[in-house]
């Protein structure tokens, strides 16, 4: 007899474990419906296709009502107000950018614009490049203000105003830019010429138009500066009188053709001419003036015919580097103040390939064959930062708090200093 197993094995039935929605559901339907806010959740459904109804059918009947006023001159001045920009700093100490030996380079609102013959490209902090405009430039000038990118063809005749996004502007004209500054409010001042006169300035708003305008019979013009506000033009410019130059600096307020006054430097050349809040400094080929905001003279320094290697005009401060021998390596760095009182002056056995100041104007930041310098204005301090950086590096690009961004032939540099408790560079 076969006798039966009475212990059968038991089965355990596995209970799937109920999810969020199933177990909201289950509260949902346990708890009694609530009419009064039942019906104003009603109502905020209906509203919400309302509106996306209402601005669908307004975007409609303005393209069918306004058919006219869409076209790409409109699309342009849209695109003035729209940025596009990386707010943090630099995250890499180096990239590779498309450069070349006539590439001008400058910072723009944490990003670098590099402009070639033959376009403009923006990459921002991490080396991406964000925007490329196509240009044809014969010598590229590259310009920046806290607004703006400004482009220019030197000698040529082609002007051109970007933001990170597009370009906003474009100077359509048949005559030569022969320089041209922007300020941080957007305002433009350009040199050119005209028919009849040697040399002209037009001055822009923040909106691209023309609101002052001086010309020149004789002067070739070859620097001009306007305040912020535009409220202020400086003009220097120089022609031949009896076998020598005769240097003319022109200031005028422009809110009236008549000039403030003239001042007229006999037997030198300009160079270039800076307004700040106090007056006017301006460097001639043999000295370095300073002037009140009526054209008062305020001082000058003399070079005594030695030769100017580098220059900087700040507005608070001006640089000049002179080559104190004929043979060797030999600089006098000189800081002045804006009434031309000298704040720096030391001479350095080094060889200096470019100079520039801080965006807050406290510090002047020298790029030597041997490494990058600082000088501390107002506490005269000299000090080597460092000298990590690519080797073909051979322009200060931008300098402000502890960042310093330097370009050569193949990288750009962001060079993040480590700053002690007292604000000094860590060696």
């Amino acid at each position: 007899m076969i006798k039966q197993n009475k212990n059968k094995t038991k089965t355990k039935t596995k209970t799937k474990p109920k999810t969020k929605k199933e177990t909201k559901n289950e509260v949902s339907q346990a708890l009694p419906e609530n009419a009064y806010y039942s019906g104003i959740a009603g109502r905020i459904r209906i509203a919400k296709f309302g509106v996306a109804a209402f601005l669908v059918l307004f975007c409609f009947g303005g393209i069918v009502l306004n058919s006219r006023e869409i076209n790409s001159d409109n699309f342009w001045y849209l695109l003035r107000y729209l940025d596009i920009q990386n707010p943090n700093t630099a995250a890499k100490s180096e990239f590779y950018a498309e450069l070349d030996e006539s590439s001008s380079v400058c910072h723009y609102k944490n990003n670098i614009a590099v402009l070639r013959k033959t376009r403009l490209d923006i990459y921002d902090a991490n080396g991406k490049k964000n925007f490329t405009s196509k240009l044809v430039y014969s010598n590229p000038v590259l310009k920046a203000s806290a607004r703006y990118i400004l482009s220019y063809d030197l000698g040529g005749e082609k002007l051109e105003i970007f933001n990170a996004f597009s370009r906003v502007y474009e100077y359509k004209g048949d005559r030569p830019i022969r320089g041209a500054v922007i300020t941080d409010k957007g305002n433009v001042a350009y040199i050119t010429s005209e028919k009849g006169s040697a040399s002209a300035v037009y001055v822009l708003n923040s909106a691209f138009e023309t609101t002052f305008y001086c010309s020149f019979a004789n002067d070739y013009v070859v620097g001009a500066d306007i305040d912020d506000r535009a409220e202020r033009l400086a003009v220097a410019g120089f022609y031949a009188k009896d076998g020598d130059y005769l240097s003319r600096l022109t200031l005028y307020e422009t809110n009236s053709a008549d000039p403030v006054c003239t001042i007229e430097v006999p037997g030198e050349q300009p160079y270039m001419v800076k307004l700040g809040e106090e007056g006017v400094c301006a460097l001639f080929e043999n000295s370095l003036r300073f002037y009140g905001r009526g054209g008062e003279y305020l001082s000058k320094y003399d070079f005594d015919y030695r030769k100017i290697e580098k220059a900087a005009l700040g507005g608070r401060f001006a640089c000049v580097v002179l080559n104190e021998k004929t043979l060797g390596i030999e600089n006098r760095i000189l800081i002045f103040r804006e009434n031309g009182d000298i704040a720096y002056d030391a001479v350095m056995g080094i060889e200096i390939i470019d100079i520039r100041f801080s965006e807050e104007l406290d510090f002047l930041y020298l790029l030597a064959r041997t490494g990058l310098y600082r000088v501390d204005i107002e506490n005269t301090d000299f000090k080597f930062m460092t000298a990590d950086y690519e080797e073909t590096a051979n322009r200060i690009v931008h300098a402000a708090g502890k960042t310093v961004y330097l370009s050569g032939l193949l990288k750009i540099n962001a060079i993040e200093l480590e700053l002690n408790q007292e604000g000094d560079i860590e060696q």
